[in-house]
């Protein structure tokens, strides 16, 4: 904009002498062009109202908005961002949710995977077999055993034993010296162990054959000093090792000769001469339990079978397979006869092994103090005896669970271990000829 000066020399706006020279002309007074700088400002204008100096509030800031929105309009834009912001929230609500079912998941997994490594340390499962030294000083505190045990691969969690340690023993009770470890002991066979001072006891390595039966581990074990047979047997019938979880499976044992039979896993053992009981029967059925993986456990859920009958069938058909590729053709047979062996007259196993057990076979039989025998001889019952009649090796038990698909209901054996197999009475007759099992 622009304003003519006053001719007093006075700016009209502020009242005072402009202080302008004459314009080039003389005489006449010049004037003066003032421009706002508003005039001279790009992009658009906000018309505001300038606020004088004497005005103690802000003009209101113009909005042309505001200017152009009807109320209603307003009413709406609210109501519009009311619902987006609660859209917003019902999904961030949602990611949260997620989110925090992922977290409980994964730890509930970690945790349940910490707790399953823990129980297995506990049984003895999943360690290397073998043996270690481990030495225990004076007075010792749970958590140093626990490390020491841990240094010399007796146990993988030693938190897990340290609490089992002070909830079942005192530590300062364990007695001081160096001792001779399985790998594979549970918990308790290990704190028993060093309760009892066996550092200076002689150790003995044991082998039990794929196939003992309980009387022949016993004489085994009393002719390397480690238990006298009696004791043994006692232990075995004794009921006390129910902690095992297959064991604490079993529930009808009134019918058996030895509760344990089936379950002593043959393999080689470092024992100490006298060693306690419950640590010899222990180590073996620890072994059991450790060589049954989560593999074979699938295989024995998903047979149709309970565990005790998978080890019975296995156990006969240790003892009457001459190979262990043998083993799944005589399972064959034995299912076969079990499935719809009666649809054809066949209502018995009809194995020889079963006929003198507790015995091996008839010469066996001691000739004075003999037990009874011919409970389980599968000539004269139907189906699988009341138990297994050896303790059988993981290839004998895999062959009850996979046995090689036939139809053959009979087979025997030469002298030599050759096999003859048959699917009618007629052939396996005239195999029984060629075996050297009859004369014609």
């Amino acid at each position: 904009m622009s304003a003519y000066n006053d001719p007093g020399g006075r700016d009209p706006r502020s009242g005072q002498p402009s202080g302008q020279p004459k314009g080039p002309e003389g005489g006449r007074e010049g004037f003066k062009l003032t421009i706002d700088e508003r005039d001279l400002m790009t992009g658009s204008y906000d018309p505001a109202p300038l606020r004088s100096a004497s005005d103690p509030y802000p003009a209101t800031p113009y909005s042309r908005t505001e200017a152009y929105t009807s109320e209603a309009d307003r009413r709406r834009e609210k109501k519009a961002a009311r619902q987006r912001n609660r859209l917003k929230a019902r999904k961030n609500k949602r990611v949260f949710q997620l989110v925090w079912l992922c977290m409980v998941l994964l730890l509930s997994f970690t945790l349940a995977s910490y707790l399953i490594t823990g129980a297995d340390d506990f049984l003895g499962k999943g360690r290397t077999t073998g043996s270690t030294k481990v030495t225990v000083p004076e007075s010792p505190t749970e958590e140093e055993i626990a490390q020491l045990l841990y240094d010399c691969g007796a146990i993988r969690k030693t938190e897990f034993f340290t609490l089992y340690c002070k909830i079942t023993s005192d530590a300062k009770e364990f007695q001081p010296g160096t001792y001779q470890l399985s790998t594979d002991m549970d918990y308790q066979d290990i704190i028993t162990t060093l309760e009892g001072g066996n550092d200076d006891r002689e150790i003995v390595t044991v082998t039990f054959p794929e196939g003992i039966n309980t009387l022949e581990a016993a004489a085994l074990l009393e002719e390397n000093e480690v238990c006298t047979a009696q004791e043994f047997l006692d232990a075995v019938n004794s009921g006390e090792f129910g902690k095992y979880d297959m064991i604490g499976e079993l529930t009808d044992l009134s019918d058996r000769y030895f509760d344990l039979e089936g379950y002593l896993f043959p393999d080689t053992y470092d024992f100490y001469k006298d060693e306690e009981l419950e640590s010899v029967v222990g180590k073996l059925l620890n072994n059991f339990q450790v060589k049954m993986s989560d593999s074979m456990t699938a295989m024995i859920q998903s047979s149709g079978m309970t565990l005790d009958q998978v080890i019975t069938l296995a156990s006969i058909i240790q003892a009457e397979a001459a190979t262990q590729a043998d083993m799944f053709d005589v399972s064959s047979v034995l299912h076969n006869r079990l499935n719809y062996g009666a649809d054809y007259g066949i209502y018995g196993l009809a194995c020889d092994s079963t006929t003198f057990y507790p015995y091996r076979d008839e010469a066996s039989i001691p000739a004075a103090g003999a037990l009874q025998y011919g409970a389980y001889d599968t000539y004269q019952i139907e189906g699988l005896p009341p138990g297994p009649i050896c303790n059988p090796g993981i290839a004998a038990i895999r062959a009850a669970l996979r046995p090689s698909d036939s139809d053959n209901l009979y087979f025997c054996h030469d002298a030599d271990g050759n096999a003859y197999y048959a699917t009618n009475e007629e052939d396996h007759y005239a195999n029984l000829i060629l075996a050297g099992l009859v004369e014609e």
